[in-house]
């Protein structure tokens, strides 16, 4: 990726993943210290995960930064801010985030919004790797698209099935 803001993009979907995966464990963990009701191998296994998985692209951004000829610290600022961000809103707002998306928490309503960001991301991606390579690019795209759609259709139906 030539574009320090692709990259960001691209990096951002790691650090929102692994952020709330650890603010989720660290919230199981506390739970468990006040009264021992839930289990402690979840929140420890969504520590370690959460910390790898959200921390790593760090690495990434690190390099960018520190590079001679596209170096850019900004990215780094904007995974630290992202990362954050994701953070904090999981670790503090959690259950009333859960809560406000609720509604779109069904299954069927899932399919759609998974199915309809997964297509997005195919296409975004496509286009931009057509660019560089054009049959990894269709390639690329045209399995995210798919994936996508079929997710995206199956959502629909059982949203149809549902109201009829």
């Amino acid at each position: 990726m030539d574009s320090p803001l692709a990259l960001l993009g691209f990096l951002s979907i790691f650090h929102v993943i692994g952020a709330i995966a650890l603010a989720n464990g660290l919230r199981a963990i506390w739970s468990w210290l006040r009264d021992k009701k839930q289990g402690l191998g979840n929140g420890l296994f969504f520590v370690v995960w959460g910390t790898g998985f959200g921390c790593m692209p760090f690495a990434f951004g690190l390099g960018l930064a520190v590079d001679e000829e596209m170096g850019s610290p900004l990215v780094l600022l904007g995974e630290t801010i992202v990362w954050g961000t994701a953070f904090l809103t999981a670790l503090f707002f959690g259950d009333h985030v859960v809560d406000w998306l609720r509604p779109f928490l069904h299954p069927p309503m899932f399919l759609v919004g998974f199915g309809g960001i997964f297509m997005l991301v195919g296409a975004a991606v496509g286009s931009f790797m057509i660019r560089v390579d054009l049959l990894f690019g269709l390639l690329f795209g045209g399995i995210f698209l798919a994936v996508g759609g079929v997710i995206f259709a199956l959502g629909v139906w059982n949203l149809f099935k549902e109201i009829t």
